[in-house]
C-alpha cells in the first residue's frame, strides 16, 4: 500500500513519533510541525488522511483541527488528544483518540479511513489509472500494466512534482529495504515510459533525477 498520511505533531516530542510505526507498515508520511504549514506540503500532494497529534502539542487541538478541516477539503482526519481530555466538542475530526494508546489501535483506525482501490479511478494530469483492472489511459493510449507497474505509477501520480528516492520505491512497491541492484527499478520505468510517454527516449513526465531517483511531471493547467 503506498497511501499518502500527513502526520502533525509537535518539533519537541515527550513521546515516539507515530512515523516510524506508519511507514513500517507502508504508508508514505510527511511530517509536519505546524497547522499553518499545510498549505505549503499540499499543494501537489493528494493526501489521504491526515494525524493531528494534538496530544504531543500539549492541547486539545479543536481549533487547529477546525482550521485543519477547512483546508484540506475533506480529507479525513483523525485527532489524538492528550489524556483526560473528555468530551469532545464538534472538531471537524472523523475520529478523536485520547492517550494513552498503543500504535497497534492506531493502525486499525487508520485502515478504516483510507481508500479502497477495488474499482478506484485514480487522476493526475491527462493520467488515468484503473488500479482494479491495472489499466492506464494517457493522451488517447490505454495499456495494461503489471499489479507492480500498477503500484509504481500510483505512488506518482499521487506525488506529482515530487522527487521520489529510489530507497523510497523500493522499500514501498517492493516492501524492501534492500537497495544493492536497482535494476528491477529501472526496468519498470522503462515499462511506464512505453506504457504513458509519447516519445520514451524523451520522456515529459517521468523524470530521471541523476543519483538520486525520478520525478513525476504533469504539464500546467490553464
Amino acid at each position: 500500500m503506498t497511501e499518502n498520511i500527513l502526520l502533525i505533531e509537535s518539533a519537541r516530542l515527550s513521546a515516539p513519533s507515530f512515523a516510524p510505526s506508519l511507514e513500517k507498515k507502508g504508508y508514505f508520511v510527511t511530517v509536519i510541525n505546524k497547522v499553518r504549514d499545510v498549505k505549503q506540503v499540499g499543494t501537489s500532494t493528494v493526501y489521504d488522511l491526515v494525524i493531528l497529534d494534538a496530544a504531543s502539542m500539549q492541547t486539545t487541538g479543536y481549533r487547529m483541527c477546525k482550521k485543519l478541516a477547512a483546508d484540506m477539503n475533506g480529507v479525513p482526519i483523525i485527532l489524538v488528544t492528550p489524556e483526560g481530555t473528555g468530551d469532545t466538542p464538534e472538531s471537524g475530526s472523523r475520529l478523536v483518540l485520547e492517550q494513552p494508546f498503543t500504535s497497534r489501535k492506531l493502525l486499525n483506525r487508520v485502515v478504516r479511513f483510507l481508500p479502497g482501490e477495488e474499482g478506484k479511478l485514480l487522476k493526475a494530469g491527462p493520467i488515468t489509472l484503473s488500479m482494479n483492472k491495472h489499466v492506464v489511459r494517457c493522451l488517447g493510449n490505454e495499456e495494461k500494466l503489471t499489479p507492480k507497474q500498477a503500484e509504481l505509477l500510483k505512488l506518482f501520480m499521487k506525488n506529482p512534482g515530487r522527487v521520489m528516492t529510489r530507497a523510497k520505491l523500493i522499500k514501498l512497491v517492493w516492501d524492501t529495504e534492500y537497495t544493492g541492484d536497482t535494476r528491477t527499478l529501472d526496468v519498470h520505468m522503462s515499462w511506464l515510459r512505453k506504457a504513458i510517454e509519447p516519445d520514451p527516449d524523451n520522456p515529459r513526465f517521468f523524470v530521471t533525477i541523476r543519483g538520486v531517483g525520478y520525478r513525476m511531471d504533469l504539464p500546467k493547467a490553464g
